[in-house]
């Protein structure tokens, strides 16, 4: 790029991808008098604004590449490098829109050795927020095609939906990704729109963070807070004063203060914040440690989920750490740290609030190379070195309303875009009651502020998946917020227009809040896309059409043939009944039956559940039958013939 004053605003960048056969625009500032872009065999000038503003607009054509973009403007030439053209999506939302490949490279070890695909490209915009308005531009803007070089750096997610719909349309993709962990669709939602709503309480956020100094002071005050109570934590662990980390299991067998415990489990030691050690003691022979250790590979220490954070250690070197609960912990063993004899595992958890300590069950505990492998499951010994209070509260400013919106999304709305793909909700299920709203308004504001996409933009949204915050659901009594939150998603997507739900709710992992399934995210949301964009057909998820009920049954009928994907259970599961006596309070939870029910598959679209006699002899009457209707399903038996699964559905009755 040459030239001082003369440069792009946006996310334009060596690399990118352009939407063709359509009106793309490119705009600036720093020009002096005309402005001319040459493209292929297009030309086109344009005058700049007195104050050096631009703006051109062109058509790039056929797909392909790669091409040389050329802007010229008194002298100073800006030169983009390896454009192609092809279609272009936003992907966005929260954590896992986000979950980059480099996470799931154990799950997909062949796409992250793919040779070069100049087809799948994607830029990340840089995580920031603002509350005074849209912004033009982002710093250093990268687009990034997948190589094994690079694809770690792409959102899964994102990677797989444009992998699917390179595959199946024979042209470059190219991907925005504008996403951030834990965000609320708030944050990717306008000032407008959120008066247009009348949604005062969010307003008032926007209103406090907004004012000059507002987020400077706050951040200031809770690092001060954050230090201090850090400071004192690591003054009052005694496990890190004695240095528990080289002691042996040996050195502590015997002593009373360290308790037999088992790994996976939950840990209540701890009323508040504080420190938990825990020590294992594995035997290798010499024969195992030769296995063990013969391979030219690292390795690998694999502590499954923890929470909240970790630090870990072998025969007292110190081997990884991850400072909060959500990711898997994967760590490796410096070479020679191992040995023939009794080796000693060290874990240091610290815990910030009233949630119990966690070691995730059905996640690997293990040290393990790609042929042998050594559990860490079963016994173990713990010892509290401190306790504390909670640790001070701390405010996510690209949360707040409008942050992401601003800074993140709006740089692109004048970037020609074929379409959208929204995975976001985690961050909502405590308000399901507005969502739907929510969503058709955000959906709305996107296809009026990208401009040079089509009218009526396609907009693709992820189901929320089964997550079950490491509970299975029998132990949590049938939690729905989930369950709530995806309707909310199935009415804002109807509501909206020309937009489809890609169906998750059989995927997922009801321990792990980012499920690495998501080449199943990818290829559901590119056939939705497809169908939405291209006008390539392909069957939707099942829903139900209509129900009859008798003395002993309800008849349940769908839109389409359903098939039972499981031949080994007996009857479709997943149904239960709602059993209600009636009320004057609004919600009487503790005056309910919920009672399971087994369907039968009974025609092409159509399953009978028949009410259980235990419904009858509880005496309370039945109010709804549902389907799914909970957090974590365990059993998803009922799909199209094409491998949808039916969606939940709830009937009164």
């Amino acid at each position: 790029m040459n030239g001082n004053n003369f440069r792009t605003l946006g996310i334009y960048a060596d690399g990118m991808v352009l939407q063709r056969n359509t009106v793309n625009c490119i705009f600036g500032d720093g020009a002096d008098g005309e402005v001319k872009l040459s493209f292929k065999d297009v030309t086109v000038t344009a005058a700049a604004a007195p104050d050096g503003t631009w703006k051109i607009e062109y058509n790039p054509g056929e797909a392909g590449g790669p091409f040389e973009l050329k802007l010229e403007s008194a002298g100073s030439t800006i030169t983009f490098k390896d454009v192609w053209v092809g279609e272009v999506w936003v992907n966005s939302g929260q954590s896992n829109a986000q979950l980059p490949m480099d996470r799931l490279r154990y799950s997909y070890p062949h796409e992250m050795r793919l040779p070069k695909d100049n087809n799948i490209r994607m830029i990340t915009v840089p995580i920031t927020f603002s509350y005074d308005g849209p912004k033009d531009s982002v710093e250093n803007p990268t687009w990034i095609c997948a190589s094994p070089q690079t694809i770690h750096l792409m959102s899964g997610t994102a990677y797989f939906f444009a992998s699917n719909l390179s595959k199946e349309l024979g042209v470059p993709v190219g991907i925005i990704n504008a996403s951030q962990g834990g965000s609320p669709i708030t944050s990717w939602m306008s000032e407008e729109s959120l008066k247009q709503l009348g949604k005062t309480n969010y307003l008032k956020q926007l209103e406090k963070w907004r004012k000059p100094g507002a987020v400077k002071e706050q951040q200031e005050r809770e690092m001060r807070a954050a230090t201090e109570w850090q400071k004192n934590l690591e003054a009052n662990d005694i496990g890190l004063n004695e240095n528990w980390e080289k002691l042996s299991f040996q050195d502590i067998a015997q002593d009373p203060l360290w308790k037999d415990c088992f790994i996976p489990n939950n840990f209540y030691d701890l009323k508040e914040g504080g420190v938990c050690w825990f020590k294992k003691e594995i035997e290798l022979t010499d024969a195992e440690y030769t296995f063990l250790t013969r391979l030219d590979e690292p390795v690998r220490l694999w502590l499954g989920v923890i929470v909240e954070s970790d630090k870990a250690w072998v025969n007292g070197v110190y081997c990884g750490e991850t400072g909060y609960c959500y990711p898997p912990r994967r760590y490796v063993i410096p070479k020679d740290v191992l040995h023939p004899g009794k080796n000693t595992i060290t874990i240091r958890v610290v815990k910030t609030n009233q949630t119990p300590i966690r070691f995730y069950e059905d996640k690997t505990y293990a040290i393990f190379t790609s042929k042998e492998r050594f559990s860490l499951d079963g016994e173990w010994k713990k010892r509290v070195a401190c306790d504390a209070p909670n640790r001070p509260g701390s405010t996510f400013f690209e949360w707040q309303p409008t942050a992401l919106y601003n800074s993140m999304l709006a740089p692109a709305f004048n970037y020609a875009v074929a379409g959208a793909l929204w995975y976001q909700g985690e961050s909502n299920t405590w308000g399901a009651f507005e969502y739907a709203e929510l969503l058709k308004t955000m959906i709305a504001t996107w296809r009026e502020k990208f401009i040079y996409a089509k009218k009526n933009m396609p907009v693709v949204v992820v189901q929320l998946p089964k997550w079950g915050d490491g509970y299975k659901d029998e132990q949590r009594n049938y939690p729905e917020d989930w369950a709530w939150l995806r309707k909310a998603q199935a009415d804002g997507v109807a509501a909206a227009g020309n937009a489809a739900l890609a169906s998750m709710v059989d995927a997922g992992e009801w321990n792990d809040l980012h499920p690495e399934d998501k080449i199943v995210v990818g290829e559901r949301s590119a056939r939705e896309a497809l169908r939405l964009g291209y006008g390539i057909e392909s069957d939707t998820a099942p829903v139900m059409k209509d129900f009859t009920v008798t003395t002993d049954k309800v008849k349940v009928r769908f839109d389409q043939e359903v098939i039972m994907n499981n031949s080994e259970l007996v009857g479709v599961e997943g149904l239960y009944f709602v059993c209600r006596r009636e009320s004057d309070m609004p919600f009487a939870g503790n005056d309910s039956l919920h009672i399971k029910a087994k369907g039968t598959v009974v025609g092409p679209d159509t399953i009978e559940v028949e009410i259980p006699s235990q419904i009858k002899e509880s005496g309370y009457p039945i109010k709804e039958l549902r389907y799914l209707w909970t957090n974590c399903p365990e059993f998803v038996t009922l799909y199209s013939k094409s491998g949808l699964p039916v969606q939940p559905f709830i009937v009164g009755l």
